[in-house]
C-alpha cells in the first residue's frame, strides 16, 4: 500500500525524523504515536505528498512523486489536525467538497453527501454552518469530507489510502468510536490508514499496528499488542505505566498513575 524507507523530514536546519523507514499494507489501521513534537503530523504531511523529504516513499509501489495531486485526490484523503476553512460554508457544501475528483451529477452528489454525513451521525445538520458547529461536531464534518473523498463503502479496484491527525482529540466518547470503527471497517475492506493519536487505550482497541516515533526515530513497529508494552511506552513517556490485558477485548490497556506537581 505505502512504504517509506530511510526519510529525512525537517524544517530548513530543524530536523523532526531521520532515517525512518515502514511499510503499511492493505487491511492495517496504524497508530502513530509519539508525544507532542514527535513529528506525527509531519510524517503524515510527508506520506500525503505535503511536505519536501529526503528518501523514498513508494504508494501502490509506485513513487509517489509520480502521481499528479489530480491523480491522489481519488486515492488518499488527508484530514488534518487545523482545518481552518476560509469562509462559513454549511455542512453539505464542505462535506460535498470531498466529491470534487468525480464527475457525477449533482443528484448522485447529494446522496453521496447524505450518505457519508449519515456515518457520522449529520443528517440534521446538513444546512447548518460550519461556525455554528462545535468543535467536535467540525470534526466530524470534516471526517464526512474524508470518506466522500475516497468514496469509501464502494465497490473498488485497488486500496485506497486515509491519513488522519487526532481525529478523535474533540469527540465524546461515543463519537469517538463510532468515528474509529468506521475506518477500521474501512480498513477491513481492503484499504489502509494511518492514524496519529494520544489516546493509547482507543488506538488499542482499533489499530491493527502502532509505530512510535521518539528521538527523531521508530522506536518500535508492528502489531498493536507487541508495541504497546509497559516497556516501550515507559521509554517513550519518561514516566510509569502499567499495561493489562482489556476484559472483554484482545487488547492491551494502558494506565497511568496520579503524579504530584513539584
Amino acid at each position: 500500500m505505502i512504504t517509506f524507507n530511510n526519510l529525512n523530514i525537517g524544517f530548513n536546519t530543524h530536523r523532526v525524523l531521520e532515517g525512518i523507514s515502514g511499510n503499511i499494507q492493505a487491511g492495517q489501521l496504524v497508530a502513530l504515536i509519539g508525544e507532542n513534537g514527535a513529528g506525527k503530523s509531519t510524517l503524515l504531511h510527508t506520506l500525503a505528498g505535503m511536505h519536501p523529504f529526503e528518501g523514498d516513499i513508494l504508494f501502490n509501489t509506485k513513487p509517489l512523486h509520480s502521481f499528479s495531486k489530480e491523480q491522489l485526490a481519488s486515492k488518499r484523503a488527508v484530514m488534518m489536525q487545523s482545518n481552518h476553512v476560509g469562509f462559513d460554508f454549511s455542512v453539505f457544501e464542505l462535506i460535498a467538497m470531498g466529491r470534487y475528483p468525480y464527475t457525477e451529477s449533482l443528484k448522485t452528489q447529494a446522496n453521496k453527501v447524505q450518505k457519508y454525513a449519515s456515518l457520522m451521525d449529520l443528517t440534521h445538520y446538513l444546512t447548518r454552518r460550519m461556525s455554528a458547529l462545535s468543535g467536535g461536531e467540525q470534526q466530524r464534518v470534516h471526517m464526512a469530507r474524508t470518506l466522500a473523498q475516497l468514496d469509501a463503502f464502494t465497490a473498488q479496484t485497488e486500496p485506497k489510502l486515509m491519513l488522519l491527525d487526532e481525529p478523535t482529540s474533540a469527540l465524546d466518547m461515543r463519537h469517538q468510536h463510532t468515528l474509529l470503527s468506521c475506518v477500521r471497517t474501512f480498513v477491513e475492506q481492503g484499504n489502509s490508514a494511518i492514524i496519529a493519536i494520544h489516546d493509547l487505550n482507543l488506538a488499542s482497541l482499533y489499530a491493527t499496528n502502532a509505530i512510535l516515533l521518539h528521538n527523531q526515530k521508530v522506536l518500535q513497529s508492528g502489531s498493536i499488542n507487541t508495541v504497546l508494552t509497559a516497556q516501550n511506552l515507559q521509554q517513550m513517556y519518561a514516566m510509569k505505566l502499567h499495561v493489562n490485558p482489556h476484559p472483554y477485548n484482545d487488547a492491551p490497556m494502558v494506565f497511568s498513575q496520579r503524579q504530584e506537581f513539584s
